[in-house]
């Protein structure tokens, strides 16, 4: 391709001019000298693209025209097709032969060598030229067509994941900063599955020039109200999700989250007028929830002052509302656990609190299970896989029911684990204290178990039942699930034999508990290795090699002498000794806060006295004793209100308060 010159990024008076343009924000200080208007200042990347069609229409004219008067020869009286022996082509599009036609499409990405990408040698097109003479030619797409190509084909789906970005895509007005953003992501994406020689820097530079200009746009109060500004927010985290390759990837991917939180509020009722600005505000809400959950902070109050205003404007709510509730119930939970943060409720207050939260969730179960077929899922036994635990899999309605459902399961785990840390609080009868527990762990295996055959189906692995349609977003969702339902497996195997097991290369072991983390582990891994997200790696590794340091949780088997003791103690020698033997991953979970803080005392406290019986619901049981009331799909409603008062009644003097 023919070199034109670096291109000049100043305003068109300085180029005009033949001076050096400043860059200046928001006018170059040489308009203001000369108080001209200043036009601002072009993308040097967009330079790079000219135009080739009608130079390379009149090659092909050329080649044709040689053909034309070659393309004959006489045999035995009878023309003939004259046959030309493919040859390889050339890279230089300026040279020409009789035998090849090369059209060379490499347009944006000069300083980028992916000419050695492999989808170049199969990716070539055959011209078949005059009575079946071929002309063979290869068809190289530049890197920002295969990384935009990339992000649309993993990150939307035609009825699913920001399909309006699709839309977007054919227009030639979308933002310049959601456009390298997109780019950026896309890239990334196919950096950390494909070996692209420097797509990890070409991503890096998009994603820096991505950055800047949207800095940039937020500072216009016009402008950052608008959808694609909001929508270029959530690339730029995606975009620290799926690099995750240092600590600062974790902290901006945090403040990407607390620049969205203020752009929804910015934005106000105005944004639910479109399709597109609903559904941005709900996504963003989740990851909002989601980030306050982890890190025990009251999320922010406007989220709901929203919610009439968004579901009046929704015109098919029914569709929505399952996914809406079940935000509303993890909104509360949030609430209950940054409250408990900060000692602004007792022990009695905060039980029942979970409690009522509890209730709230099962029924949210019960209701969903009965909207239809969209939210209604059934269990189906497929062929034996290893990306299928147990030949079981969830056949959903459609997307983004799977996903719903696995976050219930997450906040169910995380709930019991906050009622069992204020249980054990309070002195009750041993033997209801036991079954109180037990009651617990029975919940978090089935939510485990369940969590194993909600997450083929996202993916892609779960056929002849639904699948996902667009894989990287919804394994990026089952990354936190995966990491709970593997918390729930390791409980019941206990830090030293898993410790063994890891040691042992997990495959020896006949344990199905062992089995079945070791599993989840390798999901992780499918999900960094094969669909591109770095961040499962980190997941992977704290299940792997740091067990030790989740606070919250506590072995099964109550059999061994002093067993919790001396879990406690290895918990105060894990913590001890991280900053030294924890694997990098692990020091970024640690120093971040990525992790879900799932606190227990690790110290013995003042327990208090309380004989009421707690209330003990939800879950299915496993063995001879499982009964149909115990499901949480098909929890009778006369015990739901049967509960209620038993917890009100609950005395409130002389409460313990909770600790952080």
């Amino acid at each position: 391709m023919v070199y034109r010159g670096k291109p000049s990024a100043g305003c068109e008076n300085c180029r005009k001019a033949k001076k050096r343009c400043g860059l200046e924000q928001p006018a170059c200080e040489r308009c203001v000298k000369l108080k001209k208007i200043c036009s601002g200042y072009r993308d040097t990347t967009q330079l790079q693209i000219h135009d080739e069609s009608a130079a390379v229409k009149q090659k092909a004219d050329r080649q044709k025209a040689r053909y034309t008067v070659a393309v004959t020869r006489v045999q035995n009286g009878v023309a003939t097709p004259m046959t030309t022996n493919a040859l390889t082509p050339r890279s230089d599009s300026s040279s020409s032969s009789d035998d090849t036609i090369d059209v060379s499409l490499q347009m944006a990405s000069q300083a980028t060598d992916f000419d050695s990408y492999s989808w170049t040698d199969h990716d070539t097109a055959a011209l078949i030229m005059f009575s079946g003479s071929v002309v063979p030619t290869t068809l190289k797409p530049s890197a920002d067509e295969v990384a935009t190509t990339y992000f649309m084909s993993h990150f939307t789906s035609p009825n699913g994941h920001w399909m309006f970005l699709r839309e977007w895509a054919r227009s030639t007005t979308m933002d310049p900063a959601l456009s390298l953003a997109i780019r950026a992501c896309g890239m990334a994406a196919l950096v950390n599955v494909e070996n692209v020689v420097l797509g990890r820097e070409y991503s890096t530079s998009l994603y820096a020039e991505a950055l800047g200009l949207l800095n940039s746009a937020l500072r216009d109060p016009q402008r950052c109200i608008r959808d694609d500004s909001l929508v270029a927010v959530s690339m730029l985290s995606y975009y620290e999700n799926i690099t995750c390759d240092s600590r600062q990837s974790i902290a901006s991917w945090k403040a990407h989250i607390k620049g969205a939180t203020q752009l929804l509020k910015l934005r106000g009722k105005a944004q639910f007028k479109t399709s597109a600005g609903r559904m941005l505000f709900r996504e963003t809400r989740a990851q909002i929830v989601v980030q306050c959950i982890w890190d025990d902070l009251e999320p922010p109050a406007f989220l709901w002052d929203l919610e009439q205003e968004l579901e009046r404007l929704s015109p098919n709510s029914d569709l929505v509302v399952p996914a809406d509730q079940l935000s509303r119930i993890c909104y509360n939970f949030a609430s209950l656990r940054s409250k408990m943060r900060l000692w602004q409720l007792t022990d009695f207050e905060a039980m029942e609190a979970a409690t009522k939260i509890e209730l709230r969730v099962i029924q949210w179960s019960i209701d969903t299970m009965a909207k239809g077929p969209l939210w209604r899922f059934q269990d189906l036994e497929v062929a034996d896989s290893p990306h299928v635990w147990k030949g079981i899999v969830h056949s959903y309605g459609g997307h983004p029911a799977a996903s719903v459902w696995n976050t219930y399961r997450s906040m169910r785990i995380m709930l019991t684990r906050t009622q069992e840390m204020l249980t054990r609080r309070f002195k009750l009868p041993q033997e209801q204290q036991d079954e109180q527990l037990a009651y617990f762990r029975r919940v978090r295996r089935q939510m485990t178990d369940d969590i194993c055959a909600g997450t083929p189906p996202q993916m892609g692995h779960a056929a002849p039942a639904f699948n996902s349609p667009c894989v990287l977003v919804t394994a990026y969702s089952s990354i936190w699930p995966l990491f709970f339902a593997g918390t729930c497996a390791l409980e019941r195997i206990g830090i030293q034999a898993w410790a063994e097991a890891v040691r042992g290369g997990l495959s020896h072991s006949s344990s199905a508990a062992i089995a079945q983390a070791t599993w989840i582990v390798g999901r992780l891994s499918y999900i960094s290795r094969d669909v591109g997200l770095k961040w499962a790696d980190g997941v992977a590794a704290s299940l792997q090699g740091d067990f030790s340091i989740i606070d919250d949780v506590m072995p099964e088997d109550e059999d061994e002498q002093n067993l919790q003791d001396q879990w406690r103690q290895s918990m105060k020698e894990a913590v001890r000794s991280r900053d030294e033997d924890c694997s990098a991953w692990n020091k970024i979970k640690q120093d971040s806060g990525r992790a879900p803080r799932v606190v227990i005392e690790v110290e013995p406290r003042q327990t208090q006295t309380r004989n009421f019986p707690i209330w003990r619901g939800g879950g299915r049981k496993t063995g001879d004793d499982a009964t149909a009331g115990d499901d949480p799909r098909t929890y009778p409603g006369k015990q739901i209100a049967k509960a209620l008062p038993a917890v009100a009644s609950l005395p409130t003097a002389n409460a313990a308060r909770h600790r952080p």
